[in-house]
């Protein structure tokens, strides 16, 4: 079974792919990119909402991962509704969110909103063998550690060589990949922390081999898409 995590970054995508062997990476520009590489991949976990706001239906798990990760929840943010993601602009954007949600959105939320919107529209024809599954870098890394949330920040070394540590106690040839993706990009192409994000991911992707897909869910998890809102760790 080949499955995949894959985290945004200033090139495109940074995707961590595990086949029956071992594991390795690919950088893409977009993921049909990445399918066209890869038309056998049948599991992706991706840092990205799945599932969106609109009139009639508000997304809500956002206060449950908050909850799961306690005073680390800064690193939680609500996405936009589905029609501030298809705005022209930022101050469109805002004006839509705020028509439909009642609230404005941060240049941070909106800056994201392109792949949210590539996500989007890639699910509505996306191959009928591939599942993917919205997840969450600092869920996936509590679980890695006993339930444990981690509290440092991985923007600083100790933040980061924990989270490194961990994924090295599951594979230690992580430490060879981590070196090759630096040495083939640079930070401004490829960013520590979205290469180690994109680990994690792939890491609970594989581990739900064993021990089958969790997820965090919430009673209000379909969108008027149909699509479902629940993310996997």
């Amino acid at each position: 079974m080949k499955i995949a995590g894959i985290d945004s970054c200033p090139l495109g995508w940074i995707v961590i792919l595990h086949d029956s062997k071992e594991f390795y990476f690919e950088v893409v520009k977009s993921i049909h990119e990445l399918m066209g590489r890869h038309p056998d991949l049948q599991r992706l976990f991706i840092d990205i909402p799945i599932g969106l706001s609109s009139i009639n239906f508000t997304r809500t798990i956002e206060s449950k991962l908050r909850k799961e990760l306690g005073n680390r929840s800064s690193t939680i943010f609500t996405p936009a509704c589905r029609k501030a993601i298809y705005a022209a602009d930022y101050d469109e954007a805002r004006t839509i969110n705020k028509e439909i949600l009642d609230k404005s959105i941060s240049i941070q939320s909106y800056n994201i909103s392109k792949k949210i919107k590539e996500v989007d529209q890639f699910l509505k024809s996306k191959p009928r063998g591939l599942e993917i599954y919205e997840s969450h870098p600092e869920i996936c890394f509590k679980y890695l550690n006993a339930s444990e949330v981690i509290q440092t920040k991985k923007s600083t070394q100790e933040g980061f060589q924990q989270r490194f540590q961990l994924l090295q106690k599951h594979d230690s040839k992580f430490k060879k990949l981590y070196e090759n993706i630096s040495e083939t990009f640079p930070k401004s192409k490829v960013k520590p922390d979205d290469i180690l994000d994109a680990m994690v991911l792939c890491v609970a992707n594989f581990k739900s081999k064993s021990y089958g897909l969790r997820f965090v869910e919430d009673e209000n998890n379909k969108d008027e898409h149909g699509l479902f809102v629940k993310v996997a760790y």
